[in-house]
């Protein structure tokens, strides 16, 4: 009689598996965009909205594919060009907004606040 063995299923301590919300690289964001530059976190964390010197506020969510994004609208007082200019690498614009084409939160916070905060200044094309 053979006995065969189950899988280990991975089973981290609640707030271990990642170390960091998307509400948080939000906050870390509009601290290196600076003065006149906040953050407010979404429903669990899950999504954070920066919000500075234009009418939209600059939204992180993650999108169907997992993707972290930035998704904005473009109103006629900001100004936005239609397609952002000079953004980050691994950066990619779309219809809302920009993705994060290959991050990860293995990337750190530190790194993706970074990247996200050169998105942000690109997109207003000045």
């Amino acid at each position: 009689m053979s006995t065969t063995t189950a899988p280990t299923t991975y089973e981290p301590a609640p707030g271990t598996e990642y170390p960091f919300s998307i509400s948080d690289i939000a906050r870390a964001t509009a601290r290196l965009l600076g003065d006149g530059w906040t953050a407010e976190s979404g429903f669990w964390g899950v999504t954070g909205a920066v919000s500075g010197p234009y009418v939209t506020d600059f939204e992180f969510v993650v999108d169907y594919e997992g993707d972290l994004c930035i998704q904005y609208a473009r109103y006629e007082e900001d100004g936005f060009p239609e397609h952002p200019e000079g953004l980050p690498d691994g950066v990619a614009a779309y219809s809302e907004g920009v993705t994060f084409q290959y991050a990860s939160a293995s990337d750190g916070l530190d790194a993706l606040a970074e990247t996200a905060a050169a998105a942000i200044r690109a997109v207003p094309g000045r």
